[in-house]
């Protein structure tokens, strides 16, 4: 077998651990709210992938945790994760999610953002309880996403060429969404799994780097298969908008507030936005490769180990889930 088969089969094992330890924990995070409230809760958590709870438990496993001090803070950070994903779908008008109505849709605008509060608030009093240190990661990656949140574009009035350019490629807007957006996310999950495992500051602070790298590319690997469906594509809608901020950053600052409009450099959008594609994925690509050799690097320090060498396994088998929609 080899490594990229064993961490599928990590990922299948701990996906389904998971989903019981939901049945378990998510009554103990939420038993002091009604039970309609828990019951949507379990609607929100339906369907996921469970990648970032993964991550959690590989990174415990890697450091020598124990699985049953790693779940509970898996089961935190995917609840961290289905809240954002209730916010993100109203802001962004998206319907559907993993096959069903968005939570916005079945509930109306206000308990959906109501709901994803609760979800929030309540499991951060979970990890503050479960330790000082894990209470502020993940206070602090709630604040991060919110940041993320904020500096996207939402309207063609919010493209602005000065707030959108690069300069180096290294800097600029797209970098920081991607960071703040989803990268802190996967970098916390990979944290609390230190943590979890009682492991130094220093090795926590590896892997958040390596789980922010990986979360970097992941959400690139998003980015170009929305880019992919503009204009007709299976992704469509809003996103020459979204991701105006990756258009530039990836083709240069010329390219950016026109994609927002029905033309770009006099073309008709779509025909303008098929001439970028080569470009763009070629671009895209090469950034997503970048990040997860990054991702890689970043755990040479762990211990040398079968569930350390999943985890350098783990970035790239993420990325292509993302990309070839397993």
């Amino acid at each position: 077998m080899t490594r990229n088969e064993a961490f599928l089969d990590y990922w299948h094992a701990t996906s389904a651990q998971l989903d019981a330890a939901f049945e378990e924990w998510i009554p103990r995070f939420f038993g002091g709210h009604p039970g309609s409230q828990a019951a949507a809760v379990h609607k929100a958590l339906d369907n996921g992938k469970r990648l970032r709870g993964c991550l959690l438990c590989l990174v415990s496993d890697a450091l020598g945790g124990r699985r049953e001090d790693a779940l509970p803070r898996a089961v935190a950070v995917e609840c961290v994760q289905a809240a954002s994903l209730i916010h993100d779908d109203f802001v962004d008008g998206d319907t559907r999610r993993r096959g069903r109505p968005a939570a916005w849709t079945s509930y109306g605008p206000r308990k959906a953002v109501l709901l994803g509060d609760l979800i929030f608030a309540t499991v951060l009093a979970r990890m503050v309880e479960t330790g000082r240190a894990d209470g502020l990661a993940l206070a602090e990656v709630i604040a991060m996403m919110a940041g993320g949140a904020w500096h996207e574009p939402l309207e063609s009035a919010e493209l602005d060429p000065a707030r959108l350019a690069d300069g180096d490629r290294g800097s600029g807007l797209y970098p920081k969404v991607i960071y703040l957006k989803t990268g802190a996310l996967f970098g916390t999950a990979a944290r609390l799994g230190a943590i979890s495992a009682a492991s130094t500051p220093d090795m926590a602070d590896l892997a958040f780097d390596a789980g922010a790298h990986l979360g970097e590319a992941y959400q690139i690997a998003d980015d170009l298969r929305d880019l992919v469906g503009i204009d007709g594509g299976e992704h469509g809608a809003s996103e020459p908008t979204l991701l105006s901020p990756a258009i530039a950053h990836f083709c240069g600052p010329e390219t950016l507030v026109r994609t927002a409009c029905r033309t770009v450099a006099g073309k008709p959008r779509a025909a303008a936005l098929t001439e970028l594609m080569p470009l763009l994925r070629e671009r895209m690509h090469q950034a997503v490769s970048a990040r997860i050799a990054r991702a890689v690097d970043s755990v040479d320090e762990f211990p040398n180990n079968t569930y350390t060498g999943l985890l350098r396994a783990a970035p790239s088998q993420i990325v292509r889930m993302m990309l070839h929609g397993d």
